[in-house]
């Protein structure tokens, strides 16, 4: 990218010149005006910054994996050759230089060479010192050798005038001759003797002494190093020994062998005694022989590959224990044959045949229970040990506890519950003092949310829980969540269902409930309504010697909230709430969803320990490492503590709303534990359709034909996904059912298009919308796709839907009835009745029913109807006619009555 001025720069991303220079200071850079130039390298900048504000990260690191496959023939047992494929698999990893660590580096090499410069030129001295001190020394003895050997001089150089000669005779004696330097001297001068100082004396016994003591300890070293290394060889020895023969090494050490005993002993006796051999005989004799010998040493060495061998080394090391091993077997609450076996060390056939024997019929394959095991394994001798399925949750979260510390008072967890329309969301905002209830949709909370407020009684984090009758799971995890329960009431609509619904999750969680009757500023508000219908669920107010608080409120004008709030502060004190502050975050996943740019996004509340960036977490089936945190106004946060409600990124995939959190250290647990709830959750829903094949099955051979209506479902958010699920299940009925094809969390994309084009499913979404690939394959395939914001619309078209495959229902209705008062033959149509119609109409061309004695007796059509001698097609009531019947011949007496069958659409 060139350089460019601000204003190119707004007009090319589509923003106002303000908003690109506040982006330009956010970003670290000077402040400029419209026509001022941004270079390249500030540019690159800008665009780091504004990544690492969306939540992305720079891409350091390029993966490079390359695959190759061959074949190789290999033999098996039974002798024969097979092929098998070789795959080989290289990977990789190129990380981009970072110019700020290389910067860093560089100055500490820098800083390195530096230092170890210092350090040489401080060595060169201390060494230029040391060798002064050496010549000033070794001077000074010179000095002294050279006083010391001054007086003896003069006898030195008469000592030099005689020369000295040694003779060695052929019998080994030698004998000195003294001959004179010159022929002309026949006399030796005597030397004169040395004459030696008291301090030269001195001087010389205590350098003697001093060489002594030197010479001693220079012996005592070499014999102690002699000593510890012929111990160190027979050890050795020994040790080989012991490894090599059946006997145990031998830890005395006797005077008579020095070298070793044992096998090892025997070798170095026999190599001694062969070399002495050897070296009688002569060179000569190691001709042939030798070489025979030799290359049989060879050989011996080749197929040698653990050292010296014993003559036993060939024999099978196995033998059979004389008593039976016990097993200590682990069982889980459900295991199978072939892993039973396998942990007593039987074979599986054995396992069968016993269980066949108490009355079990069991293959390898199939799963047993822990009772069964258990008997089982008693029989066979061995321990059985149960064991929990959750054991490796069990560990794990144990592991976690056991690094919790520095237990500190925490924050409340209140959770705002009631009927739909009741102002929940209103009171919210007006501790919050934010206006959220005006944004929703349709003017109702369909997510639940999770905000933290500082009052001037402390920090108190609310979450506010929808009130429609679909969202009770919502509410359910609400309550199990939390700490204190504030159940809002309207004064003028009273209890509802979804308030009792609400009381009925609080005590099923054990939780303290708190009411707020809302909406007093109405003219229509009646508390004492509200309070006689609470005391219907035995919730009675402390004014009436209860002991549930109650305060009135209103959410539009502020009246009673500080009461609330004190009474929430009260309550919070009697709890003696605490949490630990270190160690591993601990917690429960309030929602998750899915958005374009960011991923997977979870709000988590935690529980116990501070969540920070950068902690691998745990959530149900899902793991990874939380690459940004953010409260519930989108600020950008380093770590969260006990009872703050977080959104964190970096998860895979969105986890179940409600599951449980955790922060570990062991990637490998992690997975672990990931991949056993997901083959879990898998085993579950396998079970689960099982049953429901097995269901519908013999709904459809009791009831015939059955009708469905398939949906492929997405959602903004985890939570609004598990509602509508459970909302669409309770729309079946026996003539239709409700089929959920996919459903999931997120935008609709074209994989959705086509499976729902290829199941003629309906495609719903629950405010999200399809992105543009999505809507292309819809409008080539001619797909509807319907968008919803609020609950009660979708549920609306759905019956709507359901309505429309209703087969309709038919009601019969009787139009008229004449009585047959004499019959006539006829050449043309046989017998023909004269009738007078006594009620109704008669339609000629309507169905008829025949009765005689009050009883059905025929069902037909007529032939023909007459008034006169000319054919008609009604007759009325008080008129005569005449009327032939296809196909039957009636009697005088009998009543012809004629009806038609209306068909009526079917409602759900």
């Amino acid at each position: 990218m060139a350089d460019k001025t601000v204003k190119e720069l707004a007009e090319m991303v589509g923003k106002t010149t303000d908003a690109v220079k506040q982006q330009l200071v956010d970003a670290g850079l000077p402040a400029r005006a419209e026509d001022d130039l941004v270079t390249e390298l500030e540019q690159e900048k800008l665009v780091t910054h504004l990544k690492q504000s969306h939540g992305q990260q720079e891409k350091r690191r390029i993966s490079l994996k390359s695959k190759t496959t061959s074949t190789a023939r290999v033999t098996g047992s039974s002798g024969k050759s097979k092929s098998v494929n070789v795959e080989v698999r290289k990977k990789k990893v190129f990380e981009k230089p970072n110019p700020e660590k290389m910067a860093e580096e560089l100055a500490a090499r820098e800083q390195a060479l530096v230092e170890s410069q210092e350090r040489a030129a401080k060595e060169a001295e201390e060494r230029a010192a040391t060798k002064k001190k050496a010549e000033e020394r070794q001077a000074a003895t010179l000095a002294a050798m050279r006083a010391s050997l001054g007086s003896s001089k003069k006898s030195d150089e008469k000592n030099d005038d005689i020369s000295t000669s040694v003779v060695v005779k052929k019998g080994g004696k030698a004998t000195v001759e003294v001959k004179p330097k010159e022929q002309s001297k026949k006399k030796v001068a005597a030397t004169k003797p040395k004459v030696e100082t008291a301090a030269e004396r001195k001087a010389r016994e205590a350098r003697e002494k001093e060489e002594a003591r030197l010479r001693e300890i220079e012996l005592e070293t070499r014999r102690t190093q002699a000593e510890e290394a012929q111990k160190r060889t027979l050890e050795q020895m020994r040790k080989m020994a012991g490894k090599y023969t059946d006997r145990d090494p031998v830890t005395e050490v006797r005077k008579d062998e020095p070298l070793a005993e044992g096998l090892v002993g025997d070798a170095l006796e026999e190599s001694f005694e062969k070399e002495r051999r050897e070296i009688k005989r002569g060179s000569n004799s190691t001709g042939t022989r030798g070489r025979r010998r030799k290359n049989q040493d060879e050989r011996e060495i080749k197929n040698r590959k653990n050292g010296l061998r014993s003559t036993q080394a060939s024999q099978h090391k196995f033998e059979k224990p004389v008593e039976k091993i016990v097993y200590d077997v682990e069982i889980s609450e459900q295991i199978s044959v072939a892993d039973l076996a396998q942990r007593m060390a039987v074979k599986a056939r054995e396992v069968t045949k016993l269980l066949m024997k108490m009355g079990e019929m069991a293959r390898e394959s199939d799963t047993i229970d822990q009772a069964t095991a258990s008997l089982l394994v008693e029989e066979m001798g061995h321990n059985p040990v149960p064991v929990s399925d959750t054991k490796v949750e069990d560990d794990l979260q144990y592991a976690v506890d056991e690094r919790s510390s520095n237990v500190q008072t925490r924050p409340p967890v209140v959770t705002i519950m009631g009927h739909v329309d009741h102002g929940k969301t209103s009171l919210l905002d007006k501790i919050r003092e934010t206006k959220v209830a005006n944004g929703e949709a349709g003017g109702i909370t369909q997510h639940i949310g999770a905000y933290h407020v500082t009052t001037d009684r402390g920090v108190i984090t609310f979450l506010d829980t929808p009130g429609h009758a679909a969202f009770s799971a919502m509410r359910s995890r609400g309550a199990q969540a939390t700490d204190i329960v504030v159940l809002v009431v309207a004064a003028d609509d009273g209890m509802m269902p979804q308030t009792a619904e609400a009381i009925d999750h609080a005590r099923a969680a054990g939780t303290p409930i708190i009411v707020a009757i809302n909406k007093m500023d109405k003219p229509g508000a009646d508390p004492d309504r509200v309070l006689n219908e609470l005391t219907t669920k035995e919730v009675v107010s402390e004014e009436w010697g209860g002991d549930t608080p109650m305060a009135r409120i209103s959410a539009k004008t502020g009246e009673g909230i500080e009461d609330l709030l004190e009474f929430i502060s009260l309550q919070a004190e009697l709890m003696e709430l605490e949490a630990p502050l270190d160690g591993a975050a601990q917690g429960v996943v309030i929602e998750s969803r899915l958005e374009k740019g960011r991923g997977p996004v979870v709000s988590v509340l935690v529980k116990k320990g501070t969540l920070k960036q950068g902690d691998l977490v745990l959530a149900g089936e899902q793991y990874g490492k939380v690459r940004a945190l953010t409260d519930e106004n989108g600020q950008r946060i380093k770590s969260a503590g006990p009872s703050i409600p977080v959104e964190i990124l970096g998860l895979p995939e969105t986890p179940a709303a409600g599951s449980e959190f955790l922060v570990v250290t062991d990637e490998k647990k992690a997975r672990e534990v990931a991949d056993f709830r997901t083959n879990r959750e898998r085993e579950r829903q396998l079970e689960r359709q099982n049953a429901m094949r097995l269901e519908s099955m013999f709904d459809q051979m009791g009831q015939g034909d059955v009708s469905f209506l398939n949906i492929v479902l997405k959602t903004d958010v985890r939570g609004s996904l598990e509602a509508l699920l459970a909302a669409l299940n309770e729309l079946s009925t026996d003539e239709v059912k409700v089929r959920v094809i996919s459903s999931g969390v997120g935008p609709i994309s074209e994989s959705d298009v086509t499976l729902a084009e290829s199941s003629e499913a309906v495609l719903l979404g629950f405010n999200v919308r399809a992105d543009a690939t999505a809507r292309r394959k819809a409008d080539t395939a001619n797909m509807d796709i319907r968008y919803y914001s609020v609950i009660y619309g979708l549920i609306d078209d759905v019956k709507s839907a359901m309505s429309g495959m209703l087969a309709p229902e038919h009601r019969e209705k009787i139009l008229g009835v004449a009585d047959v008062r004499e019959v006539f033959r006829s050449s043309k149509f046989g017998a023909a009745a004269g009738c007078m119609v006594v009620e109704g109409t008669i339609y000629r061309n309507k169905p008829i029913r025949v009765l005689r004695d009050d009883q059905v007796i025929f069902t037909g059509q007529l032939q023909s109807l007459r008034r006169y001698k000319e054919d008609v097609n009604e007759v009325r009531t008080g008129i005569e006619c005449g009327l032939a019947v296809r196909g039957y011949n009636v009697e005088a007496g009998d009543k012809i009555e004629v009806f038609e069958i209306q068909e009526f659409a079917r409602t759900i």
